[in-house]
């Protein structure tokens, strides 16, 4: 059996997101509807070797081949009793294709990126797979970011090295405002944008408080030369963060680069009713620092 997924395109920079809710060890997490394609039963697996735990295998579907991940492995919870009534959400991001297993789908919510309680410190983990807790009736949904559970299960946690070096370029006095909500993302972002020359960085955890740093800076005097912002943060989405700064007659001819696990054709249509002057998506880092000194012109040394 397959579900495919509308998607239906809500109107940009509402704030809002579609939230699909499923079932793992008896709690309610969610993702957002945006990665999601379609939702299947489970399906005959090839195993593949010397892959993570959590990956129980390939599968392929409509011609081309995808791994499952078994969440409730990956989060080391116990099997499932009966895994009959499992399903596997097929999800796209970064360019690629991956199935995720869960126990059962319950359903789609819409709500605002601004009901999206932050993730309570109980772990020591600076980068866990949660980006939010949201609150749904009178139960507690939480937000699982299947971005950051490919990267681990792919063994990635640095992508500074694919980043370029300081080539002769002087960047040490561009401005640049960053923005997501992964601290793994933000860690990786500054050091890479730090390798390649850039000193004047600030950085905001969400859109929310990209907007009020963005605003501090424009009472100071010091507005950004350019401003890197993900799609998917708590408070304050990206794109609605975008909407702003290009709705307002102050601040509308700064360059903004959404950079993102979401640039799908919907979602770079989305970007571009925005105001968005670039899209590109994570994986693709290493030209984010020539889209830069494409959009502002990097003096020469």
């Amino acid at each position: 059996m397959s579900q495919q997924l509308s998607n239906i395109l809500m109107e940009a920079g509402t704030n809002e997101v579609e939230v699909l809710v499923f079932h793992l060890n008896d709690g309610l997490y969610g993702v957002n509807v945006a990665k999601v394609r379609e939702i299947i039963t489970m399906v005959p697996l090839t195993r593949f070797p010397n892959v993570h735990p959590a990956v129980r295998g390939v599968f392929k579907l409509r011609n081309q081949v995808h791994p499952l991940v078994d969440l409730r492995r990956f989060f080391d919870m116990p099997p499932a009793k009966d895994e009959q009534d499992s399903r596997v959400i097929v999800t796209e991001f970064n360019n690629g294709r991956m199935g995720f297993m869960v126990d059962h789908i319950d359903r789609i919510h819409r709500v605002s990126w601004s009901e999206m309680g932050e993730v309570p410190n109980v772990t020591n983990d600076d980068d866990t797979a949660m980006t939010g807790v949201l609150r749904i009736d009178d139960s507690l949904i939480l937000m699982l970011d299947f971005e950051r559970v490919a990267f681990r299960v792919a063994g990635i946690t640095d992508l500074e090295a694919a980043a370029p070096q300081a080539d002769g370029a002087d960047r040490g006095e561009v401005r640049v405002l960053l923005a997501d909500d992964s601290s793994m993302m933000r860690r990786m972002l500054n050091d890479s944008m730090v390798n390649a020359g850039f000193k004047k960085i600030s950085i905001a955890s969400d859109g929310e408080e990209a907007w009020n740093t963005l605003k501090k800076l424009q009472a100071a005097g010091t507005l950004p030369d350019v401003i890197v912002t993900d799609i998917e943060m708590p408070k304050m989405d990206g794109l609605h963060f975008t909407k702003r700064i290009k709705e307002n007659e102050q601040l509308k001819h700064l360059p903004v680069i959404v950079f993102s696990s979401l640039v799908s054709d919907d979602n770079l249509k989305k970007c571009k009713s925005v105001g968005a002057d670039r899209q590109l998506t994570k994986p693709e880092l290493p030209g984010l620092v020539s889209i830069i000194d494409e959009l502002i012109g990097a003096p020469a040394a």
